[in-house]
């Protein structure tokens, strides 16, 4: 599969595959978890990719985690 990487490295959209990979859970019930709509997912056609953030934010929310407050100061050079 070709995958779409950000500027991070990261990859940015998951199969449910490899989203219940880095969850360490089977991948049923990865696809249970989408079709209950609790795990973040968006729809290409007939495949069902897993957003990386979504997932990250997801997994914050369940440990019941204070989300990480937004960078004050961009890590980006500013143009004048």
């Amino acid at each position: 599969m070709d995958h779409q990487i950000a500027n991070d490295g990261q990859v940015l959209l998951l199969t449910v595959k490899e989203a219940a990979n880095l969850l360490r859970i089977s991948r049923n019930l990865a696809y249970e978890l989408v079709a209950q709509g609790r795990l973040p997912s968006i729809y290409l056609g007939r495949r069902i990719l897993i957003p990386r953030h979504g997932l990250e934010r997801w997994i914050v929310q369940e440990a019941g985690l204070p989300e990480p407050s937004p960078a004050v100061v961009s890590s980006a050079p500013q143009r004048h």
